[in-house]
């Protein structure tokens, strides 16, 4: 039974009401394709000393399925109908501007069964492993978020960081995971020739 209440919702929406986090998960999520929900459960493991284990994406099947076919459509209609609406409808409380808070509530809905697949993850230890450094934790876990590190900017993988570590430390932990980031696009890449 998936709980869509839990702790993990609970900080995930603590944290997003932070303009500052927010920016930075927007224009990670639009420059790089980050996925936020894998992204903030990256870093709410890490805080629990654990990490995502070398066989996470086989583990994690049911919420990567759910996110391409429900989360990332409903987003796009939600989107494209943003640009029907301003053109078309001068009224912003018109039936095209209406229909698109329908679907950003059902958006935000979606992302909330992400959570709690993802948290039933967690409970099941499913795709994680104990990792009794943190930090080491937050640095391979927040790797796997992103596929290609040219795409993802310093500023806002920096404030993310910030969210756990001390300002002092967070310097030189976004080299450390930029480093690790650049290493394991480049693995990738020497493992699958057609990209």
């Amino acid at each position: 039974m998936l709980l869509h209440d839990n702790p993990f919702w609970r900080f995930s929406l603590s944290l997003y009401q932070l303009k500052r986090i927010k920016d930075a998960c927007l224009q990670l999520q639009d420059d790089s394709g980050a996925n936020i929900n894998l992204v903030f459960f990256a870093i709410w493991t890490a805080q629990q000393r654990l990490r995502f284990s070398p066989d996470w994406r086989n583990s994690f099947i049911q919420f990567e399925n759910w996110h391409r076919d429900y989360t990332l459509q409903l987003r796009r209609q939600r989107n494209e109908l943003k640009l029907i609406a301003e053109k078309a409808d001068r009224n912003e409380d018109g039936p095209l501007h209406r229909m698109r808070e329908h679907i950003q509530k059902a958006e935000l809905l979606a992302e909330q069964q992400e959570q709690a697949v993802l948290y039933f993850y967690y409970q099941e230890r499913q795709g994680l492993l104990d990792c009794e450094n943190r930090e080491a934790a937050l640095i391979e876990n927040l790797a796997h978020c992103f596929d290609d590190p040219r795409l993802v900017e310093d500023e806002p993988l920096k404030v993310l960081l910030n969210i756990m570590l001390d300002e002092r430390d967070v310097e030189l932990t976004s080299v450390r995971l930029r480093e690790y980031l650049e290493k394991r696009f480049i693995r990738q890449q020497g493992t699958n020739p057609t990209t």
